[in-house]
């Protein structure tokens, strides 16, 4: 008796033991970066207004293309990785919902039947032969031979969440399903700004197209005009030739550029999810015109207006909410559970009976003792998820930042450029007006229209192409802005 006294002490010291080693875990320390951005973008070309940022416009109401509308919204009814991101916010609001129901008791009905013949020889055997033959033992209460076993009622189980550790494990999920819906919004500010990027795109081959075959009937007639002054002998055969082969040059750019539409048009019905759609577009002069300047607003309303920010944020406080649940593993668990219902082995006697009526209650302590070292190792890696998560934060916002300021440079590139380009597309229309002139006459050779025409059209080629970037340019600064999804 005396040893076994010992051993109950042993236990005893053991559980208080680590009870109080529970409350000696080794805190989270996480520095407290400066994550605070600038108050300004640095430029004065584009309005800084807290008050009315165009992060804060929808796409339908930031694009005036109706066309352009159209199709964006085919994407977002029917691309497959938007429609993805919208099923993975049922299985975030699954995960939360299954959290939250770890703080209520877990409650099952219970229903059986059995039946056993124990063996003669048996504790089980001899045990109910002897209280058969008790005395007693009334008739209706005697043990039958094969034992037949009936139970039906309901049992539980409850944690009692006394360190917060199932209510950490809820904000975990809750965090992370609000991410789930951020995720979202981040899918459909990519989608709208590729579908828009495409659709300019797509408007600037249609212009490049134009361009060449505008050129080209330029060049059959200079073809014509060379022959024709070859044969009054004003010229010579390598005139024609050399003309020819700027025309034929110009025709295989032709084949390329339409090649080029196609595979561009693929890629399209790619982003829209649908391959049946007409891909209705506006010329480049109905899309361009002059773009409005955008009110870009403040650099502090990237936190709130940019969905990969504010899903990095989640993330931050589901890993702070996961720490704390490492944390809490160090600490004794209580368990409550039990049951009632009706348990007979006569079938007939065993609903509605008080005899028949059974209840069992009870409560347990759980400490970790031998796998402390386990614990601590998860806790570690929480505490280095949580680390990783504060540095994509951090990083999520350095990025927004510099993306937004790139893109308001090259606005202020862009409008130096075009006006520039224009006047020198103005320029080089001239001197082909001029050099065929001056070639029929015989006051300019061949060459001199050659390069005119070329000169021409390289120039024509790169203001459409400038034109084209500048517009997706405007794209990618409201996607930078955050793509207007905040509620």
């Amino acid at each position: 008796m005396k040893s076994l006294g010992k051993i109950n002490k042993l236990a005893l010291f053991i559980l208080l033991g680590s009870v109080v080693v529970s409350c000696k875990t080794a805190e989270l320390t996480l520095d407290d970066k400066d994550t605070a951005l600038p108050v300004g973008f640095d430029t004065t070309s584009m309005i800084e207004d807290g008050s009315s940022s165009a992060a804060a416009l929808q796409w339908h109401n930031f694009f005036e293309d109706d066309h352009l509308k159209s199709l964006i919204q085919v994407a977002l009814e029917n691309n497959q990785d938007h429609l993805k991101a919208v099923e993975r916010i049922r299985v975030a609001r699954a995960s939360y919902r299954i959290a939250k129901g770890g703080l209520l008791p877990e409650v099952n009905a219970l229903a059986g039947a059995s039946v056993r013949r124990f063996g003669e020889f048996t504790m089980d055997g001899v045990g109910n032969a002897d209280s058969n033959l008790s005395p007693t033992v009334p008739e209706d209460k005697q043990i039958p031979d094969p034992y037949r076993d009936f139970i039906v009622g309901a049992q539980f189980s409850w944690e009692i969440d006394i360190w917060s550790k199932l209510r950490n494990r809820k904000k975990a999920a809750f965090a992370r399903f609000l991410a789930s819906e951020d995720m979202v919004n981040a899918i459909k500010t990519w989608l709208v700004a590729e579908v828009s990027q495409k659709y300019y795109e797509l408007v600037a081959l249609d212009e490049g197209i134009k361009i060449l075959e505008s050129n080209i009937q330029l060049q059959e007639f200079a073809v014509n005009l060379s022959k024709d002054l070859k044969e009054s002998g004003k010229e010579n055969q390598l005139a024609v030739d050399q003309f020819e082969a700027l025309m034929l040059n110009s025709k295989a750019q032709l084949i390329e550029k339409k090649q080029i539409l196609r595979t561009a048009e693929l890629q399209m019905f790619q982003l829209l999810g649908v391959y049946d759609t007409e891909l209705i577009r506006l010329d480049m002069e109905q899309v361009y015109g002059v773009p409005d300047i955008i009110e870009i607003g403040l650099p502090a309303e990237l936190l709130a207006y940019r969905p990969d920010i504010r899903m990095a944020e989640r993330e931050l406080l589901a890993t702070k909410a996961e720490v704390d649940v490492a944390k809490a593993a160090f600490f004794p668990s209580i368990q409550l559970g039990g049951m009632v219902g009706y348990n007979a082995f006569d079938f007939s006697r065993l609903f509605f009976n008080p005899a028949s009526s059974v209840y069992q209650l009870g409560a347990g302590l759980v400490a970790p003792i031998f796998n402390r070292n386990q614990i601590r190792m998860n806790f570690e890696s929480a505490k280095a998820s949580q680390k990783i998560a504060y540095l994509d934060y951090e990083q999520t916002i350095f990025k927004s930042y510099l993306e937004v300021l790139n893109l308001v440079n090259e606005f202020n590139a862009f409008d130096e450029q075009l006006e520039l380009k224009t006047a020198e597309v103005e320029v080089q229309k001239r001197s082909v007006e001029n050099s065929n002139i001056m070639f029929r006459v015989g006051y300019a050779g061949y060459l001199e229209v050659l390069n005119a025409q070329t000169n021409a059209l390289e120039s024509e080629i790169e203001l459409i192409e400038l034109k084209k970037q500048q517009l997706q340019a405007n794209v990618r600064l409201y996607r930078a802005l955050g793509g207007g999804w905040l509620q």
